[in-house]
């Protein structure tokens, strides 16, 4: 009987780390480029042209809620056009390297951004050390790509579970995952409290301009590349004196950091709080806890009702008991013709005392 075996040479390659990269860039770039739709280019076209044809700053709350309603259409549209560009032949490690690509990018551009920044300036000790510091920094990720790593690292990524939309044996544990999940999100939503009612995050700040407009000095917004403006006692108005230098020109990479840290911290903290009992190794310790949980034997409420009034009797039979010796233990080791403890007399005595003489320490 005839036996066909395939040959070594026709077995079917791992995809090529290449590969990997090129997803990887391509998904990070639709990503980015979706975000500024969002964040940018809905907000611009909004002030600039739809803003006045409902009616400008006459109904400015009406505006504000169309251009979200615009802005959450958008981002659902986009989240499902990519859905569908992604559903093809998948290379692995793919959704770990576009996040990893998505930070090694924005690492890379603003590590670069400051080494050409200090290179501009007058050279010190300090500028060069911080040089030399961008440099390994520039240098270890190019290493990244050139070892092999990134993949490695996109693979590990991927294969933890962190980036996956399944949910493990979700039928099991559900009381002790959804306790899980409200005590991660009471303490990360503390957090996010606090900084929104402490002030700790930076916001925009209206000033009014030579010409008489009214604008933002974008102190609020994360810019990269735009250069300080520092007011005119003399000339500028007492807004633009109360706040800090207005920012011009550059690259706004977020805007609004006083709510668009927050949402972006309640977005990660949702996503964490869900994937964390999801996650097998954690998911299956909370199911075989809630199991054990099961198992306990609670008592009806006559037992507990019985149980705790005998507690409660033994208790106070027992404060009588200690009192009772406490008081006659003090009275016997207190007569004089025994002396171990002062008599009522003397321990009067030395009171008298204490309160006539004079106090002569401060």
């Amino acid at each position: 009987m005839a036996v066909a075996v395939q040959s070594s040479s026709e077995t079917k390659k791992p995809a090529q780390p290449m590969g990997l990269i090129a997803a990887s860039v391509v998904g990070a770039v639709y990503i980015l480029a979706a975000a500024a739709i969002v964040l940018r280019a809905i907000p611009w076209l909004w002030d600039n042209g739809v803003s006045q044809a409902i009616g400008g700053t006459t109904n400015s709350f009406v505006s504000a809620a169309v251009q979200l309603i615009v802005q959450v259409a958008a981002a659902v549209g986009l989240i499902w056009f990519g859905g569908k560009l992604a559903s093809g032949p998948k290379h692995l490690g793919w959704k770990g390297g576009v996040l990893l690509m998505i930070g090694v990018g924005l690492v890379g551009f603003l590590v670069v951004k400051a080494f050409l920044d200090r290179a501009q300036r007058e050279f010190t000790f300090g500028s060069i050390l911080l040089m030399l510091i961008f440099a390994l920094v520039i240098f270890l990720l190019v290493q990244l790509f050139r070892t092999g790593r990134f993949t490695q690292w996109a693979v590990a990524i991927d294969q933890g579970g962190w980036l996956d939309t399944h949910t493990h044996k979700k039928t099991q544990g559900l009381r002790v995952r959804r306790l899980t999940i409200l005590g991660i999100l009471l303490i990360a939503g503390s957090g996010i409290w606090t900084l929104m009612n402490h002030n700790y995050l930076p916001a925009n700040a209206d000033i009014k301009m030579p010409d008489g407009t009214t604008r933002s000095n974008r102190v609020g917004d994360w810019v990269i590349g735009g250069t300080s403006q520092y007011p005119d006692p003399k000339n500028a108005s007492p807004e633009e004196n109360r706040a800090r230098p207005r920012v011009d020109g550059g690259i706004t990479l977020l805007p609004d950091l006083q709510f668009t840290i927050p949402l972006i911290l309640i977005a990660a903290t949702l996503w964490v709080a869900w994937r964390v009992v999801n996650y097998p190794v954690f998911a299956d310790f909370l199911i075989a806890t809630e199991a054990e949980i099961n198992k306990v034997s609670w008592t009806t409420r006559k037992a507990l009702v019985r149980d705790t009034i005998v507690v409660l009797t033994c208790l106070v039979l027992l404060t009588v008991f200690l009192f009772v010796v406490d008081m006659f233990w003090n009275t016997l080791l207190s007569r004089e013709w025994v002396g171990v403890l002062p008599s009522e007399r003397e321990r009067n005595e030395q009171v008298k005392d204490h309160d006539t003489k004079p106090v002569t320490d401060w």
